[in-house]
């Protein structure tokens, strides 16, 4: 069996390019670390990579832990401190035969773990963060686990008991965490307290509490983010730092007054980013073969637009990642520096110091740079700046609100940005939305027509499809996925190419009806079409897509 070096299984992946891992090897000879766990540290890959690496170079399966539920008879198997000790962990058993995760599947342990458990052996390979956590959640879940601890304690405050808040708060945040929620809601209602999560960007409710624990569980969580608890009738905001299954988290909290009392929103945001790639933000080939090559590009403007909490940043870094950072030079400001990069000099905007994005981008400009990232683009000067720099032999990629190309442009317009520079400047608009995978565990196949997805798809792309039917996926339901059907989420995304047409209608300053007509005229992609060929490739539903 030929394993292949894993550099060059990285160059295959199109993860690394081979400056990269000349740099890589550079340091690999004045140290005594794998390549792998080097091209980890320099950021030019991340664990999960790394392990997706490893699974091809041993020609094993790989899993991701994030969407995954560890079986309790596997667990069950193996005790949690050897697991903990060899960094290994029980998945499930099929036909007698015990699967188990482990980052280093050099170290064969098959035989002996045979002889343990009585079951036949097979590896897949996941990272080993993602181990460490499950290890540290599934074995505790066995034991005593959240949600049970949660009841336990309502019950007792139904019954009229003393209850510890301070406990009954960080197990909310903690079972939080660990259904993957982004935010916790906790809104008073004329009979309880109701606490909700947002999970893949839907809300859920989880639980009801009696109305005499909500001011305390308020109370608690404003002492965590420092506010005035004896205030309660104006708006606050603050932050706090929490940790759990080894991970820091920068929870952001907000108060407002309702008429029913105070509602309170936290925002849950894990201190160690994740970088992704376009493919794995779900963007397809041909968008991602486009993008490389704008990316090319010694200057012009990339703008990525989109709702708030639809994914901006991550594509802003995943675009990022396309670019040979170590033959160009690459600044940032950003707000917040949510990812510290390789090789980029970024810069944090600080307001209380008056060091905003306008003036952070007159600084940048000294300092030689190929490649300028703005985090956002939310004032009329940085707007200016930005346009006025894409001409200057910069390369700038940068975020803003929006839902559609064409209303972008007018909007630019809005900040006083001069319609001939930005026509010149302006390279592409990159417009995207989240939307919900199908848990790959449960989905159901169904089959529909031509017509009947023409009837769902306001677009004519319908009537270039192959076949007059198709199997397409619907939510199922199963542990892995809280029974919801779905887990976690994709990007929808359209591209708006500035053609010399649309630089001649931004100079003669024509409306968006009239862009959006020529765009449907050159064929270009909508959400819309993106939408369908997920449909059809079976990614997400039309109840999905039909929701948003």
């Amino acid at each position: 069996m030929i394993h292949y070096p894993i550099g060059e299984i990285f160059k295959e992946m199109g993860i690394v390019a081979q400056p990269q891992l000349d740099a890589a090897l550079h340091v690999q000879k004045a140290s005594n670390i794998k390549l792998g766990e080097i091209l980890v540290k320099l950021n030019f890959v991340t664990v999960q990579e790394l392990a997706r690496a490893v699974a091809l170079q041993k020609q094993l399966d790989y899993i991701d832990l994030e969407t995954y539920v560890p079986q309790a008879d596997a667990l069950s198997l193996i005790d949690q401190e050897f697991v903990q000790l060899n960094a290994l962990l029980p998945l499930y058993l099929e036909n007698d035969t015990l699967h188990i995760a482990t980052s280093n599947p050099d170290n064969d342990m098959s035989s002996y773990l045979q002889e343990m458990t009585g079951k036949a052996i097979r590896f897949v390979v996941s990272d080993a963060l993602s181990i460490a956590r499950c290890i540290q959640l599934y074995y505790e879940q066995l034991k005593d686990p959240i949600e049970v601890k949660i009841g336990s304690i309502i019950e007792s405050a139904v019954e009229g008991n003393e209850i510890d808040i301070i406990e009954l708060a960080e197990l909310i945040i903690d079972n939080a965490i660990k259904d993957r929620a982004t935010d916790i809601h906790i809104m008073p209602e004329l009979v309880s307290s109701h606490i909700f999560y947002r999970v893949d960007g839907v809300m859920q409710h989880y639980y009801s509490l009696p109305n005499k624990l909500h001011h305390i569980l308020i109370s608690r969580l404003k002492v965590l983010g420092k506010l005035d608890i004896i205030e309660n009738f104006k708006a606050q905001s603050g932050e706090f730092h929490f940790n759990f299954l080894q991970t820091d988290y920068n929870i952001r909290i907000s108060t407002i007054p309702t008429m029913k009392g105070e509602k309170i929103a936290l925002r849950l945001l894990p201190e160690n980013f994740s970088l992704y790639s376009l493919e794995d933000l779900g963007f397809e080939p041909e968008l991602v073969t486009k993008l490389e090559s704008y990316l090319k590009k010694s200057s012009g403007m990339i703008l990525i637009i989109g709702p708030s909490g639809n994914g901006k940043t991550t594509t802003l870094y995943a675009l990022l990642r396309k670019i040979n950072i170590l033959e160009r030079n690459v600044l940032s400001i950003e707000e917040p520096v949510e990812f510290q990069l390789p090789f980029v000099s970024q810069l944090q905007v600080n307001l209380k110091t008056g060091f905003t994005f306008s003036k952070g981008l007159r600084h940048i400009a000294r300092q030689d740079p190929d490649v300028i990232v703005i985090g956002e683009i939310l004032d009329e000067e940085t707007a200016q700046l930005a346009v006025r720099s894409s001409l200057t032999g910069h390369l700038i990629l940068s975020t803003t609100f929006g839902n559609r190309p064409s209303s972008l442009l007018t909007r630019l317009k809005d900040f006083h940005v001069d319609r001939h520079t930005l026509s010149d400047g302006l390279i592409a608009i990159i417009s995207q939305k989240l939307i919900r995978r199908l848990c790959p565990h449960c989905k159901e196949p169904i089959e529909i027509s031509k017509e009947k997805l023409a009837g769902k798809f306001a677009t004519s792309s319908v009537q270039y499809l192959p076949h007059d039917t198709f199997t397409i996926y619907r939510p199922g339901g199963c542990i892995h996925c809280k029974n919801s059907g779905y887990l976690g989420r994709m990007a929808l995304a359209e591209l708006f190419e500035i053609d010399d047409k649309i630089r001649k209608m931004i100079d003669s300053d024509q409306n968006s009806l009239e862009l959006d007509l020529y765009a449907k005229e050159q064929m270009m992609k909508e959400l819309v079409d993106d939408a369908l060929l997920k449909v059809i490739n079976g990614d997400t539903s039309l109840e999905e897509v039909q929701r948003i």
